[in-house]
C-alpha cells in the first residue's frame, strides 16, 4: 500500500512538473520562438545544462533524507581546477575528467561520512562544506581568469553533430537508470523515508549514505565541467548562486526536503522550468535582480506543493 501511494504521489509530481515545463515552453516561444530554432539550439541545451546537472547532482543526497548544499561551491572548484590546473599543464579530457569525477564523489564521500558516522546535521555540514570549497577555489583563483581554447568548448556546442550538452545531462540520467535497476536505488527510498526502519531491514544506513552524497559529488564535477563548456573560462564566485536554484528545482522536481522519495528525472524537470523561468523573464527584459526573488518564491511554492501531495496515510503508526 506504502508502495502504491509513493508511485502515485511521484506520478502527480511529475505530471505538475512536465505540464509546468510546457506551458513555460510555451510562453518562451511566444516572447522569442528563435531560442529553440536550429543554430540556437546548442547554445540553448548548453546553458540549460549546468542549471539541470546541478540539480541532478542535489537530488541523492535530499532523496536519503540530508541537503548537500555544497554541490554549488563544488561546481565551481571544478571549474576552477579544470581551468587554472589542469589545463595549464597540458592535461587533456581523458585524464582531466576522471580526476575531477573522482575530486567530486571523494568530497561528497567526506560530507556524507560526516554526517553517518559523527553524527552532524546534514544542513550543518552542508554549510561547512559550501564555505570550504568556496574558499579553496577562491584560494587557488580569486579573480575570473579566461580559459584558452580547449577541448570543454565542445560541451557548449557540438561533439560531432549531438550538442555536448545531451551528452552532460544525459551521463548522470544513464548512472542512476544504471542504479534504478540495482537495490541501491530503493535503499535510498528506505533510508530517507525511515532511517531506524531501513537500519532494522538491514540495509547500511550509513553506507547508503556516503554513496548517496559521493554520487551527487560526482555529478556536480559534471556540472562544473558544462558551466566551462559555456563560460570558457574560471570563476571561483559563480557557485553559490547555482545553491538555491538546486534546491528550488529539486523541491519543483517532486523530491521533497525530508527525503523518500524523488530522483534525477524530476530534478531535470524542476531545473528545465527554473530555466524557462529565467529565459522567459530575459525576453520580456525583467530586471535580472528579481530572478532571486523568482527562485525563492519558487523554492516557497515546492515546498508548499510538496507538503500538500504528501498523503497523510503515510505518515504515523503502522496498522
Amino acid at each position: 500500500m506504502r508502495d502504491r501511494a509513493l508511485a502515485l504521489l511521484q506520478t502527480r509530481s511529475f505530471m505538475f512538473a512536465a505540464i509546468l515545463a510546457v506551458a513555460l515552453f510555451v510562453a518562451n516561444l511566444i516572447v522569442q520562438a528563435s531560442f529553440v530554432s536550429g543554430s540556437a539550439l546548442p547554445e540553448t541545451l548548453a546553458d540549460l545544462a549546468p542549471f539541470a546537472i546541478i540539480a541532478m547532482a542535489t537530488a541523492p543526497s535530499v532523496v536519503t533524507g540530508g541537503l548537500d548544499l555544497s554541490v554549488g561551491p563544488l561546481l565551481s572548484l571544478t571549474n576552477v581546477i579544470l581551468v587554472a590546473v589542469l589545463i595549464p599543464h597540458g592535461l587533456g579530457g581523458a585524464v582531466s575528467v576522471p580526476i575531477l569525477l573522482a575530486m567530486g564523489a571523494a568530497i561528497g564521500a567526506a560530507s556524507g561520512a560526516l554526517i553517518a558516522y559523527v553524527r552532524l546535521p546534514a544542513i550543518i555540514v552542508g554549510l561547512c562544506g559550501l564555505f570550504v570549497l568556496t574558499g579553496v577555489a577562491q584560494e587557488i583563483l580569486l579573480t575570473p581568469e579566461q580559459s584558452p581554447g580547449n577541448w570543454t568548448a565542445h560541451l557548449g556546442g557540438k561533439v560531432g553533430p549531438i550538442p555536448g550538452a545531451l551528452i552532460t545531462m544525459a551521463v548522470p540520467l544513464l548512472v542512476w537508470l544504471g542504479l534504478r535497476r540495482t537495490p541501491f536505488v530503493r535503499a535510498m527510498f528506505s533510508v530517507g523515508g525511515d532511517a531506524p526502519t531501513a537500519f532494522a531491514t538491514g540495509i547500511n544506513v550509513p553506507a547508503v549514505r556516503i554513496a548517496a552524497y559521493a554520487l551527487g559529488g560526482m555529478f556536480a564535477a559534471i556540472a562544473g565541467l558544462a558551466l566551462t563548456g559555456i563560460i570558457r573560462s574560471a570563476d571561483s564566485s559563480l557557485g553559490l548562486q547555482y545553491t538555491l536554484i538546486a534546491i528550488a528545482a529539486v523541491s519543483l522536481g517532486g523530491t521533497p526536503v525530508g527525503g523518500g522519495r524523488g530522483g534525477l528525472v524530476g530534478a531535470l524537470l524542476g531545473a528545465t522550468c527554473i530555466f524557462l523561468i529565467q529565459n522567459l523573464l530575459s525576453g520580456l527584459e525583467v530586471s535580472a535582480q528579481w530572478l532571486d526573488v523568482v527562485y525563492g518564491c519558487v523554492l516557497i511554492g515546492a515546498v508548499i506543493l510538496s507538503s500538500q501531495l504528501r498523503p497523510r496515510r503515510l505518515v504515523g503508526p503502522a496498522r
